[in-house]
């Protein structure tokens, strides 16, 4: 189980460095979609329970969010296998996620987001504060739309110094297909983005030099409702990757998360508890 966990709390927890049109605009709009929907349920506290693959509770396992009266606040405490404690405090404005903070050993990471004035996200900033080393660090995400309010790029600065331009490539219906990352005007890395025959995404693809060959880092599908039921997370490097397969009550609030290793045997679960 501690493989699956640590895929979990990646998940769960992490603002993500990579593949920035997923992490930035994909990712932002689920947390929205997903806030709404408490708002809309009136769900004011969340709690995960892990079981492993022989069905006992993993020990040292704990996650509960608690949401503010009028779902603007909301703050999730985690505990993981070895005792690492983690607070995560989200705050939402106009139905937007707008500032998150999170704080886990010493270590405090801000997330700031801005948006225009058409909703749509402008500006990500990630400031990372080492207590113990006494070191901090900034990441800057500028999000640029053409006149028609389609995508166009990014600009990821570092410590205000260190940028790398983002350019977005769009198919003829106008999706995301190709993110290409530029340095000093030399394509660093590429990420291709697939899309099934209802346009949601798929697959997330790109070149690995290990095997000379385009390999996907992360494989999605939808249930009827479009909600997402599966998701492959290969391992970077590696041929090994883990299969998340997720159930949803009628309400559509997720209610068991179930991990597969790459044999298809289960890992263990992690199920959901909402009031």
């Amino acid at each position: 189980m501690k493989i699956l966990l640590t895929f979990f709390s990646f998940f769960l927890i992490s603002a993500g460095y990579c593949q920035y049109f997923f992490n930035d605009i994909i990712s932002t709009q689920e947390t929205n979609e997903r806030s709404k929907l408490l708002r809309t349920l009136k769900i004011k506290k969340i709690k995960a329970t892990s079981y492993e693959s022989d069905n006992s509770i993993t020990p040292g396992f704990f996650v509960e969010e608690e949401i503010s009266l009028d779902g603007k606040k909301s703050q999730l405490n985690t505990t993981l296998s070895g005792g690492k404690q983690t607070v995560t405090n989200r705050t939402y404005e106009n139905g937007r996620i707008k500032k998150v903070q999170t704080i886990s050993n010493k270590i405090e990471t801000k997330i700031d987001y801005t948006y225009n004035e058409k909703g749509q996200l402008k500006r990500i900033l990630f400031t990372t504060s080492d207590t113990s080393q006494k070191s901090n660090s900034t990441e800057s995400h500028e999000w640029v739309y053409a006149e028609n309010g389609q995508l166009q790029s990014m600009l990821r600065i570092k410590n205000t110094i260190d940028s790398t331009m983002i350019e977005l490539v769009k198919d003829d219906k106008g999706l995301i297909i190709e993110e290409r990352w530029k340095k000093k005007n030399r394509t660093i890395e590429t990420y291709y983005y697939y899309y099934d025959a209802k346009n949601q995404l798929s697959d997330i693809v790109r070149y690995q030099s290990k095997y000379k060959k385009l390999l996907p880092d992360y494989l999605y599908e939808y249930d009827s409702n479009g909600r997402m039921n599966q998701m492959t997370v290969i391992s970077m490097g590696s041929s090994n990757y883990i299969v998340w397969k997720y159930t949803y009550s009628e309400k559509g609030l997720k209610q068991v998360e179930f991990g597969f290793d790459k044999e298809r045997k289960l890992l263990g679960r992690i199920e959901y508890t909402y009031e």
